[in-house]
């Protein structure tokens, strides 16, 4: 999943040995450090080795790349959170201001339009002016502030809004016309510059429905390393947004293209900032990381899904269409690149996993509980580990297993909790047997695809400190839930209708997958090539990092596991077919004859012995 994978994308390392299996992870002195900072990640990046090697990088919102390790690259919003108000360097998260009494969420701000008082400079004529108050929720409670916000109109009434930083139209922001962006504007917030900009999605003519967006506030520098490379940025190429979500799509502020200008936005500021940063600062490589299509896939590739156990064909097309919408973004954002970049230049293309219809939520600390391997203190409390007194639930004393508290999210890992190694190895033995036996009556399948010991998780890249004592992989079309339910198995009836990660990772449906994507192009590879996996096997997420490498004639990262894909380069082919017919070889046959005389005619077989 997420922080994983693009770790074994950039350091070539298994799991086990770059360690950011989870979304955090707990350091040898007890701390817990995001697995998004490279503080997280205990294995050198193609990054680092290439400059150890004489290359220069460029490094854009690319997951653990912060606190930079580089002494001469550039470095820039290297946490890339892949979550709403998640980023460190963002002034304010987005918000919307709405008329609509219904508010169920922080990030919406409920406003009433109401006669303005006091202000300076409004135009004569049109209908009387309206005021309302826009909070700003900014990154620190102290860094708060409110503007004002009027609207003004014509003779069919309201149909625009000033943003202002007080009472006064001389100190306005932004001008706002229903279903236009403003301009950009500057800012101050807790003393730091930033942009912003706005979108009036809705103004009734008569003033009484609003529905104002505003969007992530970032700064103008301090979100790099060194700091002159994000300032310089922002000078060529306009402000930069970290985050772009629909989450103000599902909460009704903002229609879905609307999500889709932001995203072209954007993809435009990565791909321009990619050529400037090799073109015009001497870069020789560039690394980014794009998070607009996960959200597109959670919320809408179930519905595309006829074996989705809420799919609607009624539904599907408008989902279609928001899927297509999304990757024309992604289209443009490629098109600047290519038409960019020169005939020597190579352009690689990798996801860090896909995504596929989720039918299923497992909630694995209630199945602990039912099973009686998981003890809490009150029977009755919600055996949740995101509560944030999770630890002191637990019974000690009683319970066999323990889980990590929620904000590691890997409840696929479980932890032992005994006194003596044959307790352990009994407590895991039983475990184990529970997990694969558990029968999912609704559908008559096994939720759990795998349940393995920690010595056997060695087999899918698991190991080190921060692995399970017993980890769990889902079977294809379940996930974990975040939320316990009344049983430890319910319908997935949430808005996340798709997931990645906890499950197979060669999990298919008729319209997901949750293999990644990958594509290559540059002078060295072969031209229309696709790897005949029945025969070759897929390419693995640790392999692309020794390919580049093999690529640019250096030495892999000190920890690379991964091997070299030989065959997408021009002049090798690793396709080989079996001679047929078959050639004559006398001693073939004769040892096949002897070896069936041998077992058969002398009974071994008999005694249930291994010939071999």
């Amino acid at each position: 999943w997420t922080p994983n994978n693009w770790a074994g994308i950039s350091t070539g390392a298994q799991s086990g040995t770059h360690g950011a299996s989870s979304w955090f992870i707990r350091m040898p002195d007890g701390e817990d450090v995001s697995s998004l900072t490279s503080l997280g990640i205990n294995a050198e990046t193609i990054w680092e080795a290439a400059e150890r090697q004489g290359l220069k990088s460029a490094v854009l919102h690319y997951p653990g790349s912060m606190p930079s390790r580089l002494k001469k690259g550039y470095i820039i919003d290297g946490n890339a959170g892949p979550a709403y108000n998640a980023c460190p360097f963002e002034l304010a998260a987005a918000e919307a201001y709405t008329s609509d009494r219904n508010v169920e969420s922080g990030s919406l701000k409920e406003i009433v339009l109401k006669p303005a008082v006091g202000w300076k400079g409004l135009p004569n004529g049109g209908p009387p002016p309206l005021e309302a108050t826009l909070p700003v929720s900014a990154k620190y409670p102290e860094w708060d502030i409110n503007w004002r916000a009027v609207a003004l109109g014509g003779s069919n009434g309201y149909d625009r809004v000033v943003v202002c930083r007080e009472k006064d139209l001389s100190t306005a922001l932004n001008e706002c016309k229903r279903n236009q962006w403003s301009d950009w504007a500057t800012v101050s917030i807790g003393g730091r510059e930033g942009a912003v900009r706005f979108k009036l999605t809705m103004l009734s003519p008569d003033g009484k429905a609003i529905k104002l967006y505003r969007s992530q506030i970032m700064p103008n520098k301090g979100f790099s390393d060194p700091d002159e490379i994000g300032a310089e940025l922002i000078k060529v190429l306009g402000p930069y947004q970290e985050y772009v979500s629909q989450m103000f799509n599902v909460l009704g502020i903002i229609d879905f293209t609307t999500c889709v200008e932001e995203a072209d936005y954007q993809g435009q500021w990565i791909s321009k900032a990619a050529l400037y940063l090799t073109q015009k600062k001497g870069c020789d490589l560039f690394f980014c990381h794009w998070h607009f299509l996960d959200d597109v896939n959670h919320f809408h590739l179930a519905h595309l899904d006829p074996t989705w156990i809420r799919y609607d064909p009624k539904d599907a097309e408008k989902h279609w269409d928001m899927v297509r919408q999304a990757y024309r973004a992604i289209d443009h954002m490629m098109a600047t690149l290519l038409e960019g970049i020169t005939g020597d230049d190579t352009v690689m293309i990798v996801s860090d996993h896909g995504c596929s219809t989720i039918n299923r939520k497992v909630s694995m600390e209630r199945f602990l509980q039912e099973r009686g391997f998981l003890v809490m203190k009150d029977p009755k409390a919600v055996p949740s580990c995101f509560a944030r007194d999770w630890y002191d639930r637990i019974d000690w004393d009683k319970t066999q297993v323990w889980l990590h508290e929620g904000v590691f999210l890997d409840p696929f890992n479980i932890y032992i909790h005994s006194k003596t190694p044959e307790e352990y190895k009994t407590i895991q033995r039983d475990l184990i047997r529970e997990l694969r036996t558990w029968v999912d009556d609704k559908l008559n399948e096994t939720p759990v695809a795998m349940a393995l010991s920690k010595q056997d998780a060695e087999m899918i890249g698991l190991w080190g400190d921060q692995v399970g004592d017993v980890v769990v992989i889902l079977e294809t079309g379940y996930t974990l839930a975040k939320k316990v339910g009344e049983t430890a198995l319910e319908d997935n009836m949430g808005h996340v209708a798709s997931g990645h990660g906890r499950i197979k990772p060669t999990s298919e449906t008729q319209y997901g997958t949750e293999k990644a994507i990958f594509a290559i192009s540059g002078p060295k590879f072969k031209k229309g090539y696709c790897r005949p996996v029945e025969k070759l096997g897929h390419l693995r997420l640790i392999d692309i990092t020794p390919t580049l490498c093999h690529l640019l004639e250096i030495q892999p990262p000190a920890q690379s596991q991964g091997a070299v894909a030989y065959d997408l380069f021009e002049g090798h082919e690793m396709v080989r077919e079996r001679p047929n017919p078959t050639p004559a070889y006398k001693p073939t046959k004769e040892y096949k004859k002897r070896m069936q005389d041998h077992l058969y005619e002398f009974g071994l077989l008999k005694d249930e012995t291994n010939p071999c």
